[in-house]
């Protein structure tokens, strides 16, 4: 539904809403993690499991999310998710460890749902699709952030599993929202059954652009929020509290990475210019940190800006290249299974080099050669083809 049309603001409003739960629930749980951990008696297999399950989710059940926005709608669909969320992060604390593993998935099975769905709601915006997206990406980001910074002062007050609980309370200020936003709105209903099957967009080169945007986006992203606080230790001898410090910065400065992309595509129209700077974004601060990583404090932020502009951008292009919601919705899910099934593993395969090789030089060159592939992959999806 376009944002010219009756209840447009309101559900401008629900889509904003929903992406800042879209990422707090995860990075609420780090600052408790230790508290977590010394209550319920977690190994760090199981703690790594917290953090793990919903990216895992973010992979494995996007067509799913894809093919319930088709039968129910995005907006109902939508909805539906953000009630899930809210009993799911209630119902994870209630338990042991077995409850809050099964609370987290279902957790992440609800962030599924909007992660997928947003950009076919994004497409209903017309013209403001690309500005749509850009704020609702900043609003994802600024929700993590926010869960990081906010979970641990709301800890010392009322313990960890209130900390988690209330982090539930505005994912039910979207629900009401989104209640009202879809009632009567066009797109709460069931998609068109003349949209193209799933099998037509995995022989979409352009799709599969999309979808390798999106994995080298996710793999850079998460490899260095697992690994930059323990990356500065070993090669600029920096301490805890200062690794803990570059890990915030990285994290807040996504929010203005995230503004980027809807300024720049308001003044030009082309996305290949964005795809190259994008790429040089996270190309700048790898190579600092591999020549000179004593100004850490500069690749944190540029990396941020990075970071932020990165998941703008795989998520506009997603919106873009889409013909119609239908098609956005059945692209974001394949770019979502391809992106974070590819993402969850770079930690691992990153921690798996250092250790190898003992040091940091030969996994900083392989995050590099991500960044020359982000730019060769990004150039190919910024062409002017819409997928159908």
């Amino acid at each position: 539904m376009p944002a010219a049309m009756p209840g447009g603001r309101l559900l401008l409003a629900a889509v904003l809403l929903t992406a800042l739960n879209l990422r707090a629930a995860i990075a609420a749980v780090g600052p408790v993690l230790d508290d977590v951990r010394a209550d319920l008696g977690l190994s760090a297999a199981a703690a790594g499991l917290l953090t793990t399950l919903p990216v895992l989710c973010f992979a494995l059940l996007a067509p799913a999310s894809a093919a319930l926005g088709r039968r129910v709608g995005p907006g109902a669909a939508v909805l539906g998710s953000m009630v899930l969320l809210a009993g799911a992060q209630g119902l994870r604390v209630l338990g042991g460890s077995p409850v809050l593993l099964a609370g987290t998935f279902l957790v992440g099975a609800a962030m599924t749902v909007g992660n997928v769905l947003l950009p076919a709601v994004a497409k209903g915006f017309g013209r403001r699709a690309g500005t749509v997206t850009g704020l609702y990406t900043a609003a994802l980001v600024a929700g993590a952030a926010a869960g990081a910074a906010f979970t641990a002062p709301l800890a010392a007050v009322l313990g960890w599993r209130g900390a988690l609980a209330a982090e539930g309370l505005l994912a039910v200020v979207a629900a009401v929202v989104w209640a009202g936003a879809v009632r009567g709105a066009a797109d709460a209903g069931p998609a068109p059954a003349t949209a193209p099957s799933d099998g037509s967009l995995w022989r979409s080169p352009v799709a599969w652009a999309v979808s390798a945007v999106q994995a080298l986006q996710s793999t850079l992203y998460f490899t260095l929020t697992a690994w930059l606080p323990t990356l500065l230790a070993d090669r600029a001898g920096t301490d805890a509290a200062t690794g803990s410090l570059a890990a915030s910065v990285f994290q807040v400065f996504g929010i203005a990475g995230s503004l980027l992309v809807p300024a720049v595509l308001a003044r030009r129209r082309g996305q290949a210019g964005l795809a190259l700077g994008v790429a040089a974004l996270w190309s700048v601060p790898v190579a600092g940190l591999l020549v000179l990583p004593g100004s850490w404090p500069a690749w944190a932020v540029v990396g941020g800006l990075a970071q932020g502009a990165g998941i703008a951008f795989a998520v506009t292009l997603v919106v873009l290249r889409a013909a119609d919601g239908a098609v956005a919705a059945r692209l974001s899910g394949m770019s979502q299974l391809v992106g974070y099934g590819v993402g969850a593993f770079g930690p691992v395969v990153v921690g798996a080099l250092s250790e190898a090789t003992g040091g940091w030089t030969v996994p900083l060159l392989l995050l590099l050669a991500l960044g020359l592939g982000l730019a060769a992959a990004g150039l190919v999806a910024a062409r002017p083809v819409e997928v159908r």
